[in-house]
């Protein structure tokens, strides 16, 4: 003979074993990435110019300079910060957040510029190329 009732919890049981099973396969479908982030051996070397770099120089002078120095450009924590990541993250930070008055209020080609310069100030070679000022190019570009 079956209690009054039993059935419901049966169900209800049921119920929670399913939607833990269903919860464990959403958990395990969402640590699949959708789309993954270059490695560092995908990445290509950023190519600058050296005029390129003039122009951002110039353009770090009269806007940047106001508030930072070079000297926060270099150095081993710029290095720990910002060498590790992609060259289009110091571009993307620095074309949404400065200068920090009027942020993003110089033109994409300006932004790529300074960081030209930036690559510059870290010793790294120019070439025929200017650096894009693009900054899905840019994800794609390490120091």
């Amino acid at each position: 003979m079956t209690r009054p009732g039993s059935h419901r919890s049966r169900g209800r049981v049921g119920v929670a074993r399913l939607l833990f099973l269903l919860g464990g396969l959403a958990g395990c479908a969402s640590s699949i990435p959708e789309a993954s982030e270059p490695t560092p051996a995908e990445l290509t070397l950023a190519i600058y110019t050296e005029e390129q770099a003039t122009r951002g120089q110039r353009i770090f002078t009269t806007v940047c300079a106001v508030c930072h120095g070079r000297n926060e450009f270099v150095g081993p924590i710029f290095t720990l910060t910002w060498q590790a990541e992609p060259v289009g993250s110091l571009f993307e930070h620095i074309s949404t957040t400065m200068p920090q008055d009027r942020p993003g209020s110089l033109s994409a080609a300006e932004y790529a510029s300074v960081v030209a310069y930036l690559l510059q100030l870290n010793g790294r070679t120019s070439g025929e190329e200017e650096l894009p000022a693009d900054a899905e190019l840019l994800s794609r570009m390490r120091w």
